[in-house]
């Protein structure tokens, strides 16, 4: 059996908040997760993960791979980069060797004794790859190493584009199928099974596909423009305008106009208002009327806070960064190039700062840190709203982000 290992590196650091309740190969791009994209070209392979240890237990919950820890394979590993965007896959077989692109690790192809010698922290320290390069033969490699949340939205039209062309079968006859919608280059449109349209929408695929899960529901008179991806049991409100580069995962509920957005699994933008060129997590809520701006009045590169460093994201279009867990109000105005941490509560009628650091809440007359007591139950409401229960694991990641983020309200006090 041959046998790969996915692994984080000490970059995870730049994808805070959305890193903090996941590994950063379970974020998404294109139709996949990175993840969900390399185990597809490894198939009959032993796949493990390498993970922060806080996030071992929980991660396990998802996955049926093993996780810090190589398996029983005897003829080594192919540990591989949990941030690479992988196109063709690399060969599992050859001789012992890593590939470095701007001095980070791409891969490592390794015995089986020098395989067991490296634990997940390994990756995470950062010369570690000073250290295998003084015994491992270093091959220089050009690849797509994302770098930071922007990079995902900047290449997530182009991914969806490749994954389509690359693993989706379109059926050729739809227009019979929908009473009422009407599509526009149709054989660029895949939609699964138990999936409802109703009339007056319109799937409009001339400048990329579309693709649709099973057990969505899509209300009448919406527009869905491609590049656009949409996972299972989505609903999609009536009137929406859902644009190229909208990526939506499983379980959302979204509405309004969306436009070059990743959303992960069970986040809500149900009601009226613009999100564009954006990155959100799981189990967020953005209140009815939630906006955001994605370029500046100067039409100039777009500047972030990341905890205590500024950074010129080199994009002239970028929203907002949103953690998991995070809430906004009605009407919420978010300012262009925004950071909003891990389960916020956003409840201001004047625009909310730029940075918002995990745990905050913001209202017209309180800014303070959010109670983790209160927090705990609010997530565990929404969650039972899903039909899911926060297990003991994800409690205690809840927890420990808590902890974690501790940092980032200092930085933000002072």
């Amino acid at each position: 059996m041959k046998s790969v290992c996915i692994f984080e590196d000490d970059i995870y650091q730049n994808f805070l908040p959305l890193a903090y309740s996941r590994p950063v190969y379970e974020l998404r791009c294109g139709m996949y997760s990175f993840l969900e994209r390399i185990v597809l070209q490894y198939p009959d392979t032993e796949i493990n993960l390498y993970c922060r240890e806080y996030l071992k237990n929980l991660t396990a919950e998802s996955h049926p791979h093993s996780i810090n820890k190589i398996g029983s394979n005897d003829k080594g590993c192919l540990f591989i980069n949990g941030r690479l965007l992988l196109s063709t896959p690399i060969p599992i077989t050859g001789k012992e060797e890593i590939g470095i692109c701007d001095d980070a690790i791409v891969y490592a192809r390794l015995n089986r004794k020098n395989s067991l010698s490296i634990t997940s922290e390994k990756f995470l320290e950062k010369g570690f790859i000073h250290e295998l390069k003084k015994k491992i033969n270093v091959k220089a490699v050009d690849a797509s190493l994302i770098q930071y949340p922007w990079d995902l939205i900047h290449t997530n039209k182009e991914q969806i584009i490749s994954d389509f062309k690359t693993y989706v079968k379109t059926d050729p006859a739809l227009e019979g199928k929908y009473k009422g919608v009407h599509f526009i280059m149709d054989s660029q449109i895949y939609i699964g099974k138990n999936t409802v349209i109703k009339p007056g929408s319109v799937l409009d695929a001339e400048n990329g596909p579309i693709y649709i899960g099973n057990n969505v529901k899509i209300s009448a008179n919406s527009v869905i423009q491609g590049p656009a991806f949409i996972d299972d049991d989505v609903v999609i409100q009536a009137l929406s305008r859902i644009n190229a580069g909208s990526n939506i995962g499983r379980v959302c509920k979204v509405g309004g106009e969306i436009s070059n957005t990743i959303i992960q699994s069970y986040s809500n933008k149900q009601h009226y208002g613009f999100l564009g060129d954006s990155y959100i997590g799981a189990w967020v809520n953005l209140g009815a009327g939630t906006v955001n701006s994605n370029l500046t009045n100067l039409y100039g590169s777009i500047k972030v806070q990341l905890s205590d460093k500024i950074i010129d994201t080199g994009q002239t279009f970028l929203g907002m960064i949103v953690g998991d867990h995070t809430k906004t109000a009605i009407n919420t105005k978010i300012t262009t190039g925004s950071i909003i941490g891990f389960a916020c509560n956003i409840l201001m009628t004047s625009t909310p700062p730029k940075f918002s650091p995990s745990f905050s809440w913001y209202s017209d007359n309180v800014t303070r840190a959010y109670d983790i007591t209160r927090e705990l139950q609010v997530a565990k409401r929404m969650m039972a709203r899903r039909n899911k229960e926060m297990t003991r694991n994800g409690e205690k990641v809840f927890k420990t982000i808590f902890a974690l983020s501790e940092t980032e309200r200092k930085i933000h006090d002072n």
